[in-house]
């Protein structure tokens, strides 16, 4: 009975030790690589693409299965601070696939009279400038109200995400809406030349609410109020009305965006106060 019982155990240990070599051997990761999906991206190079890799610092030769991807997304993003990871996918049985895209310059956040933070879409900041000026090829200047905060302010370094006090969802919606009003990054600098988060209270309501407060290159001033609903299909209207207005007359009128009682967005070219 105790030779059939080490027999037994001897079986059972040979197959766990076969599995074991199995995980390390054949299903190691052995190979990393980059799926770029930005045309003309950064980290195009065969050398940008080797430093990428390298910074992710993964675990060759562990198993595929015991991967930590979230940690690599978090290594390679701190790293490289241009590079936004979609997802880490495997392919077995020894490799890694990093899809990635470049992150886009779209706000500058002015934290002091010498440091401006640089920001993308997603408040990741991408450089810290001392100086800086609005062009339409540059990133919008974003403002924010006294009563929001950044509250890494003080920290933050190129690679962070920038963590706001209120109304980061709203902030981090702005391009995305542009976007899908037809508006990539690019021509959302060239229309927009700053924007602001503010607050006041709603006459209607007399609720405190969100609003944005937009200036173009001409001067044309532009406020969507209620910045929190419905937030794509008032820049919809407000694009739509842009559009025929007659920078000309930028000194006397200004365009706002509001929702009536009825659900009906609508723009309303008022006279400037």
């Amino acid at each position: 009975m105790k030779k059939k019982l080490i027999i037994t155990f001897s079986v059972i240990g040979g197959i766990i030790a076969l599995v074991i070599i199995l995980l390390f051997t054949l299903f190691g990761l052995r190979y990393v690589s980059l799926d770029l999906r930005t045309y003309n991206s950064l980290f195009s190079s065969e050398e940008a693409q080797e430093s990428v890799i390298s910074s992710g610092k993964f675990a060759y030769n562990m198993p595929i299965f015991f991967q930590d991807k979230q940690g690599y997304i978090n290594n390679l993003e701190k790293s490289n601070p241009y590079l936004k990871v979609i997802n880490i996918e495997s392919r077995f049985p020894n490799t890694l696939v990093v899809k990635c895209v470049d992150r886009e310059e779209v706000f500058a956040i002015k934290m002091a009279e010498d440091k401006y933070f640089i920001v993308d879409e997603d408040l990741k900041v991408l450089r810290i400038e001392n100086t800086f000026t609005s062009t339409q090829t540059n990133a919008i200047l974003l403002s924010l109200d006294s009563n929001i905060h950044i509250e890494n302010a003080v920290q933050a370094e190129v690679g962070d995400f920038l963590e706001l006090s209120a109304d980061q969802e709203l902030v981090e919606n702005i391009s995305p809406a542009l976007k899908l009003n037809n508006r990539n990054t690019a021509e959302q600098k060239a229309l927009f030349e700053s924007v602001s988060v503010k607050y006041r209270t709603n006459p209607l309501t007399a609720r405190s609410e969100a609003y944005l407060e937009l200036y173009d290159f001409a001067g044309v001033k532009m406020s969507i109020m209620e910045a929190n609903d419905s937030l794509t299909l008032k820049l919809n209207c407000l694009l739509a009305v842009h559009a025929v207005f007659d920078p000309a007359e930028a000194s006397i009128y200004e365009l706002r965006v509001l929702k009536n009682s009825d659900g009906d967005i609508f723009c309303h070219q008022t006279q400037k106060s």
